[in-house]
């Protein structure tokens, strides 16, 4: 009799010890540096979000927020490697929508989104079309007319099958009823210099990479994906304008940690982002970058937000066989 009793006092105890172990964990997080896993190269916009997020976050868990990137795989290499380590917020990965892409575009990506949850939506950004300051495109029409007359002629820098870079500018060509020929590269500001040289006619990503090169007048923004004109941009024309409604479309950028993370971890890093976003020089900055904050603030919106996404980019795969063809 004792000893049933004592067993069933020792079973009464485990939920509250699970608690504890959990509060526990809770208050001791973070008790080492943080890593920010980067999945593109250094100097993209994602680099660039993840860096100006990882100083107030620094400061706001009193803790190392460190950016490591880890560009390859069309960003897959950074997916796969933060989906196996310990699901204990110490190493996270910031990604764009490419995350959801790639699983159901690759046919061995070595994740899914089963293996993450999301944190927090860092920002969202248009995408812009740029060419050299020297090319010979002026406008959009002019580069439709050379495309159509001239099939795969014209090049164009990406990061990658599925990636942003090659989603907006497959768009644009499907939209515009042209042919033209990837170049890949490992990050979007690589293929800068390519762009900017002539040897590559065009590529499609956000104004981090080419803001000041348009400013310059090293390159030519000659349409954007936003809805309607942007203040960083007023005399950008958008792609809805010029007769091409379709290439409408919006790069988020945000944090994910591997499934099975505690929820008091996820809540300290996604409180440390927030706090970020209420402070006005922090978005000026941010704004200063071409990025915006939208309604996502929470874990549970940012979630549903990315299942959107995901479900939104299976169809559009879906619509076209060889829609993500190199060609």
């Amino acid at each position: 009799m004792k000893r049933r009793n004592l067993i069933k006092g020792l079973i009464g105890l485990v939920p509250a010890l699970s608690l504890f172990s959990t509060q526990a964990h809770a208050q001791a997080f973070p008790a080492k540096p943080i890593r920010l896993i980067v999945s593109t190269s250094a100097g993209g916009m994602t680099d660039v979000v993840a860096r100006l997020y990882s100083e107030w976050m620094s400061k706001a868990l009193n803790q190392p927020v460190v950016v490591e990137n880890m560009p390859g795989a069309s960003t897959m290499l950074a997916s796969r490697y933060v989906s196996k380590q310990p699901a204990d917020g110490y190493t996270l990965l910031v990604s764009a929508n490419t995350i959801v892409t790639m699983p159901h575009v690759d046919k061995n990506p070595g994740y899914s989104m089963q293996n993450f949850t999301g944190i927090a939506e860092l920002s969202r950004a248009p995408s812009l079309l740029v060419v050299s300051a020297n090319s010979k495109f002026k406008s959009i029409s002019e580069l439709v007319a050379a495309g159509k007359k001239k099939p795969y002629e014209i090049t164009f820098g990406f990061t990658g099958q599925g990636t942003t870079s090659h989603v907006t500018a497959e768009l644009f060509a499907r939209n515009a009823g042209v042919d033209f020929t990837a170049v890949p590269y490992k990050g979007i500001s690589l293929a800068v210099p390519d762009v900017v040289s002539g040897r590559v006619d065009f590529m499609m990503g956000p104004s981090t990479s080419t803001e000041e090169l348009i400013k310059t007048g090293k390159m030519r923004a000659l349409a954007i994906t936003a809805p309607t004109r942007t203040a960083a941009f007023p005399k950008v024309p958008t792609f809805k304008e010029l007769g091409y409604p379709d290439v409408t479309f919006s790069l988020f950028f945000g944090v994910f940690a591997p499934a099975g993370t505690p929820e008091p971890v996820r809540k300290a890093v996604s409180n440390a982002i927030e706090s970020a976003k209420k402070d006005p020089q922090f978005v000026a900055r941010l704004n200063g970058m071409g990025q915006e904050l939208s309604d996502v603030r929470t874990e549970a919106h940012f979630n549903v937000s990315v299942k959107r996404e995901e479900e939104k980019m299976i169809k559009l795969i879906k619509s076209s066989k060889d829609f993500f063809k190199v060609s």
